[in-house]
């Protein structure tokens, strides 16, 4: 399977008709994740002057879409061959997931950034970009091997940011459940290629692309609803705290262990 740049285009118009369902879910996780981010490398360029801070904000959002562009010509074809590959591009995604809601993900490089040149600032954002292109990616991947899809997830994620890219950011900070939806995605993402690798049901048909559709959508509905009801958070946080929380550190703890040298290789992109 080729994912290189000759796979862009659909066959004919049956082919994006029977491929919407996949096509709405990479845009809804492609939208969360880019605004996800397009905020750490905000935070990372806040010192510097604004002139130069918008600079290094845009370079950054262009190296970010460049570096998932090469990782999907390098990368994804492997991941959509190999079921290995897959496995760990699932573990992968579940690390994520539980690593943001146990509190241990490694957001920004650590460290004072007051004195950092502009040079050294975008050599960090650009770094960090490519590290957390890897999500990207292996979402995409995970949800389809059609090359022209997953190129266009890619191409849309670019021109959204590119258009509307400080709204987004701006709802996804102000509202700060959509970045939990994100990590709820990713997970449920993972955890669902995992299932279908270790059941061998990874020959999706039609209705159940649209089922998992479906699906996304809930998730989000249900954390929207959540953060809008009070009660439904108090009724909730007893199960959260005692039942779901202790079990995704249970589950975090070796897969951090498995994926140290990407935290290692991410943390050194990040310097």
């Amino acid at each position: 399977m080729s994912f290189g740049l000759q796979e862009f285009l659909p066959q004919d118009l049956w082919d994006i008709q029977s491929q919407w369902p996949v096509l709405a879910s990479l845009a809804i996780i492609e939208i969360l994740l880019s605004a996800d981010n397009l905020i750490e490398v905000s935070s990372i360029a806040a010192h510097l002057p604004l002139h130069q801070r918008l600079t290094a904000i845009r370079l950054g959002v262009l190296g970010a879409f460049l570096a998932r562009a090469v990782l999907l010509v390098l990368a994804a074809p492997y991941i959509a061959q190999y079921p290995l590959i897959r496995l760990f591009g699932a573990l992968y995604l579940i690390y994520l997931s539980t690593a943001h809601f146990t509190g241990n993900r490694e957001r920004e490089p650590r460290g004072p950034k007051e004195h950092w040149s502009f040079t050294k600032t975008l050599v960090t954002v650009l770094g960090v970009d490519l590290a957390l292109s890897l999500d990207n990616v292996v979402a995409a991947v995970s949800l389809s091997k059609t090359p022209w899809v997953v190129w266009s997830s890619i191409l849309f994620g670019f021109v959204f940011i590119g258009l509307f890219g400080r709204f987004t950011v701006h709802l996804v900070k102000r509202s700060k459940v959509l970045l939990e939806t994100v990590y709820v995605l990713v997970g449920c993402l993972g955890a669902l290629l995992f299932y279908e690798l270790v059941t061998h049901s990874a020959n999706l048909t039609h209705m159940q692309d649209e089922a998992r559709f479906w699906g996304l959508i809930s998730v989000v509905v249900l954390t929207l609803i959540y953060d809008a009801l009070p009660s439904l958070q108090r009724a909730l946080d007893p199960l959260l705290r005692r039942v779901v929380l202790p079990l995704l550190r249970v589950i975090h703890f070796p897969l951090s262990l498995l994926f140290l040298p990407v935290r290692k290789l991410g943390g050194l992109l990040g310097k």
